[in-house]
Parts: structure tokens; C-alpha cells; sequence
């Protein structure tokens, strides 16, 4: 599952787990585990655990292909990913299909801001230079701009990121977003393999 924060994805890839009986390993599920474990104390620390949970991610998967089990990997996949998931592919040969969750990028960015105002948002993920946080220590939070958000998921290759069968999935207005036809693509690509 791929595609620009808060376009989705993460939300599908739950339906398609249970739906599929496959399991789910999201990279955002494991930062939240190595911020509570580990923590970070700079913006740098951060993007480090970031990294760690791309690997962490990429491990499991391969520990699942090499007993020959099905994984659904949840991620806003970049180019920097592509050189993992290609090496994990070559030693595990197995079909891969890419569900995008596409969307407007000014839609995708209010999103964005929204999500991360809900309290119920792991604080990991918005705190930006210390977590947990420090009791009268204001975090250097710096909202991203709606320019800086498009020109990042852009340079990055988040919104054309593809491996395999690609099935798009328009999600601009999540009330047009039909689960259970996304599903049935899925189904039939899995089914042509």
C-alpha cells in the first residue's frame, strides 16, 4: 500500500488484511514501538528510527517470503525504498502489486494538518525534536507548508512510487472510495498470478 500521508492507504490496507487473511506491516506501527522504546532527542535521532523502521519493515517481510507467506506492507514508499524492496524481491522472488492511493495534493496536505491535530495522533509523529517530551520544553514543531508538502512527496517519489502491478486508487474524496471494488481489483490481480 503506498501513497501520500493521510490519503488512505493505511485504512485499506486493515480492510484488505482481514478481508485477504494477510497481515499488515506498517512502518508507522513499528516507529510508533522504537519512539516509545527508544525515543529521540533531535530531529536527526528521528529520522533515524524512521530509517530503522523502513529496515525492521523490510526484514519481516522477508522473514514471511522466505517461509513463503503473503505480506501486505503499508508505507508512503519513496525512491529511497526502491533498492530494499528490489533486493528482498531478487532473494525472494515473489509477485508484487502496488495499491497507490492517489489524491489532490491540496487535499492530501489539509489532511495532513488535520491528522496531525487529533490528540489520538501518536505524538512521535508530530513532535519533531524531542519525544517523549520534556515537561516545560516547548517542541520546535514547524508546520510544513502546503508548498513544502507537495515538493517533498514529489522530489521523493511518493506520488508516482510503483513496484509490479500498479492499481490506482483516486482518493481525493474519500466518499468515492469504494473498499470493496479496490478490493476486487486486488483479488483479481492476486487471482492472475
Amino acid at each position: 500500500m503506498a501513497g501520500l500521508p493521510a490519503s488512505g492507504k493505511s485504512s485499506f490496507a486493515s480492510y484488505a488484511s482481514k478481508e485477504l487473511s494477510i497481515p499488515v506491516i506498517a512502518k508507522d506501527d513499528i516507529k510508533e514501538k522504537l519512539f516509545d522504546a527508544i525515543g529521540f532527542k533531535s530531529y536527526s535521532e528521528k529520522t533515524q528510527l524512521d530509517i530503522a523502521a523502513a529496515n525492521i519493515m523490510m526484514f519481516t517481510a522477508s522473514k514471511m517470503l522466505e517461509v513463503g507467506k503473503s505480506v501486505i506492507l503499508d508505507n508512503n514508499f519513496e525512491d529511497r525504498n526502491l533498492e530494499n524492496l528490489k533486493a528482498v524481491i531478487e532473494k525472494y522472488p515473489c509477485n508484487v502489486i502496488t495499491v497507490r492511493f492517489d489524491c489532490d495534493m491540496k487535499e492530501a496536505y489539509r489532511r495532513y494538518v488535520l491528522r496531525d491535530k487529533d490528540p489520538s495522533r501518536h505524538r512521535g509523529h508530530v513532535l519533531m525534536t524531542c519525544y517523549p517530551p520534556v515537561e516545560g520544553v516547548v517542541d520546535a514543531v514547524k508546520d510544513m507548508t502546503e508548498e513544502s508538502f507537495c515538493e517533498k512527496y514529489t522530489r521523493r517519489g511518493t506520488v508516482r512510487f510503483s513496484m509490479g502491478k500498479l492499481i490506482c486508487v483516486d482518493a481525493t474524496d474519500f466518499k468515492s472510495v469504494c473498499y470493496p471494488q479496490i478490493l476486487q481489483k486486488l483479488r483479481e490481480q492476486l487471482e492472475s498470478i
